[in-house]
C-alpha cells in the first residue's frame, strides 16, 4: 500500500504545476503528517520534490526534472510495477531499495507509462502465504539474502526433519521462493537445498563464497525437483468418497495427480449411497495415511488393504482415545 501511495503521488505531482499538501492528503486519504513523510521518502528516493512556502504553497517537482525520462516505453513501465510483488522484497530485507527502483523509473517515464503502471498495480496482486495459516517462520532469510547479495559464506545451525541439529559452513548460491523459501548452497563441494525455516544462528563470515563457474540457479532449481520428483514414494489408493471430498481429495493429491481428479461428481457414476469411485495417488504413505483419515466417513479406503487396515487401525486407536475421556492432566 505505501508504494503505492508513492507512486500515486508522484504522478500527481509530475502532472501538477503545484499540488497542497491538503489536496494531496484527501487524495490519498492520509493525514498531512503522513504526506509529509512520503514526500521526504520520495525525495530520499531520488525525486527532486520542492516545498513551496506560504498561503499558495504546496509541493511541486523541480523544473526540468520530467524531460529527464528513462527511456521506459509503456509496456515496459507495467512490467516495472512487478518488482516486489507479494511482500517478497519486504522478506528479504529490500523493499526500501525496490520501492526507490520503482519511483526513480517510474518518474522519468512518459504520463501514459506511469498511468499504465499504475492500472497494473492495481489489478495484479501476488500473495505466496498459504491459505488459513502463517508461513513457517524464516529468521534467516534477511541475513542468508544478504550473504547471498554480497556473496559471502555463512555458518548455520541445521534442524534436519529428524530432530537433530548440526551446524554448517555453507557457499550461498541463490533463494527460491516455492510456497516457502529455499536456499541453495554448497557444502563440502556438493550442491545442496535447505529449508530456510529450519535454517537460524546465521553468521555472515568475511569470507569469499567459492561460486562454481557457470552456476545457473533457474537450472539448478530445476534439476533439484526432477530429482525429488524422481525420489517421491507413490501410492495409489482406491476410495469411495462422498462428493463433497472431492476438491479437498484434490488438492491434497500428488501434483501429478490432481489435474485428473474431478472437483465435483457431475457426470460421474454414484452407487446407491450417491458416492464415486475414484483412483487418488498420494506421494507418500504417511501422507497418504494423514489426510486420508482426516476426511473421516466422507472418503473410505478401498485399496490397498495394508492402507485400509492402517486408516481403520488409526481410527480406531483415535475413537479409543476419546472415548476414555480428558487426560487426568487436563481435568
Amino acid at each position: 500500500m505505501r508504494a503505492a501511495r508513492l507512486l500515486t503521488m508522484a504522478m500527481l505531482l509530475q502532472t501538477r504545476p503545484l499540488v497542497t499538501a491538503r489536496e494531496l492528503a484527501e487524495r490519498l486519504e492520509v493525514s498531512e503528517r503522513t504526506v509529509q513523510r512520503d514526500v521526504a521518502e520520495l525525495v530520499a528516493a531520488g525525486v527532486p520534490v520542492v516545498s513551496v512556502r506560504g498561503v499558495a504553497g504546496g509541493y511541486r517537482i523541480a523544473d526540468g526534472y520530467r524531460h529527464r525520462t528513462s527511456g521506459l516505453s509503456a509496456a515496459e513501465a507495467e512490467a516495472v510495477t512487478f518488482l516486489g510483488l507479494g511482500g517478497v522484497a519486504q522478506d528479504l530485507g529490500f523493499a526500501d531499495v525496490v520501492g526507490g527502483a520503482q519511483l526513480k523509473l517510474l518518474a522519468g517515464t512518459t504520463p501514459e507509462g506511469r498511468e499504465r503502471a499504475q492500472r497494473v498495480s492495481s489489478r495484479f496482486h501476488l500473495d505466496t502465504d498459504r491459505w488459513f495459516g502463517t508461513a513457517e517462520p524464516a529468521p534467516a532469510l534477511v541475513a542468508l539474502a544478504r550473504a547471498v547479495w554480497d556473496d559471502r559464506r555463512v555458518r548455520v545451525r541445521h534442524h534436519r526433519r529428524t530432530g537433530e541439529t548440526t551446524e554448517r559452513v555453507l557457499d550461498p548460491l541463490g533463494l527460491v521462493l516455492k510456497g516457502e523459501w529455499y536456499l541453495l548452497a554448497q557444502r563440502e563441494g556438493e550442491l545442496r537445498t535447505y529449508r530456510v525455516s529450519r535454517l537460524d544462528a546465521v553468521r555472515v563470515l568475511d569470507e569469499p563464497v567459492r561460486r562454481p563457474a557457470g552456476f545457473d540457479l533457474d537450472r539448478a532449481w530445476r534439476e533439484h525437483l526432477a530429482r525429488a520428483e524422481a525420489a517421491r514414494e507413490a501410492l495409489e489408493v482406491t476410495v469411495r468418497a462422498h462428493p463433497r471430498a472431492l476438491p479437498g481429495l484434490r488438492r491434497v493429491a500428488s501434483a501429478s495427480a490432481q489435474p485428473h481428479l474431478p472437483v465435483v461428481a457431475d457426470g460421474l457414476p454414484l452407487d446407491a449411497a450417491g458416492r464415486v469411485e475414484l483412483l487418488v495417488a498420494f506421494d507418500a504413505r504417511e501422507w497418504a495415511l494423514t489426510t486420508l483419515l482426516g476426511f473421516g466417513p466422507d472418503v473410505e479406503v478401498l485399496a490397498p488393504a495394508d492402507v485400509r487396515e492402517a486408516v481403520a487401525a488409526r481410527a480406531r486407536a483415535t475413537a479409543c482415545l476419546y472415548e476414555q475421556g480428558p487426560s487426568p492432566l487436563l481435568r
